[in-house]
């Protein structure tokens, strides 16, 4: 997958650098457009590792991504992303409070490391949202719910191929337990609903209300990040975090539970694979 997009990145740098030789163009060197590139490759990068491995392995990506069962009751769902997006913001700010006391340093390169506002013209931030909102949450869907938890889950079991995805997860976002608990239950969705639609909406919509938050007043202030007194954070870990414990004890898989890919589901002592979610 890295070299897929390091590949790729080399690509368009020498594309962006024959277009600005052509036109006596610099807007290769402007942020906005190295945004784009790397936002391109990295995805880039992703896509083409997730086709490779894929057909090497014979899977079929359309039993990968199966389909939403009948009667799936949404506004359940909605629900729980509501909880759990308290519970990843009010962490991260909780978090956040901590190491700004004990390790400023690691709080500066993780609040780096945080999606930023996009900051071209009006073509990148709909591009930018594009890859946000409708991009980002399919590929990394298919990869860490479809791939990796299905490829873990044979090789050591589902319920470690469930934690080893999610902290994963949470490492490639900079925020392993706030963003670590929504791989959890975007994991637990595609087991208990069979199909990676659901959590690919529950992740877009995600990323769509946390793009909301960019355009809103300081949502893009990093400063007030740095300088927070945490108390919020605290707070919405105290109301989010019991319900979130309660959803991953009730319907996390059984010992022997089967992947879907392989024509099995979230087993939960006799309760049906479609769950209240």
């Amino acid at each position: 997958m890295f070299a897929a997009g390091v590949a790729i990145l080399v690509v368009l740098l020498l594309a962006a650098k024959i277009v600005g030789f052509a036109t006596g163009s610099a807007s290769d060197n402007d942020l906005a457009t190295r945004q784009v590139l790397s936002m391109l490759a990295g995805y880039g990068g992703m896509v083409a590792w997730l086709l490779w491995a894929c057909r090497r392995a014979g899977v079929d990506l359309g039993r990968l991504i199966g389909r939403v069962p009948d009667g799936h009751d949404w506004a359940v769902t909605g629900a729980l992303l509501a909880v759990t997006i308290a519970f990843s913001y009010g962490s991260w700010e909780l978090v956040a409070w901590i190491l700004s006391r004990v390790a400023p340093d690691l709080l500066t390169w993780l609040v780096q490391m945080l999606p930023e506002k996009p900051a071209g013209n009006a073509g990148h931030d709909i591009f930018m949202i594009f890859i946000v909102v409708g991009a980002a949450p399919v590929v990394e869907e298919l990869i860490f719910r479809g791939v990796l938890v299905s490829r873990w889950g044979v090789k050591w079991g589902v319920r470690a191929g469930i934690v080893v995805s999610a902290v994963a997860f949470g490492f490639l976002h900079a925020n392993v337990i706030g963003i670590g608990f929504v791989g959890l239950v975007a994991a637990i969705l595609y087991l208990q609903t069979r199909t990676l639609i659901v959590p690919i909406v529950f992740h877009a919509t995600n990323n769509a209300i946390a793009t909301v938050g960019w355009y809103l007043p300081g949502g893009s202030d990093t400063t007030a990040i740095m300088e927070g007194d945490g108390w919020l954070g605290f707070l919405l870990v105290f109301v989010s975090l019991p319900v979130l414990i309660w959803y991953l004890w009730r319907f996390w898989p059984a010992r022997d539970a089967v992947i879907p890919y392989l024509g099995g589901g979230a087993e939960n002592d006799g309760q049906d694979a479609e769950g209240p979610p």
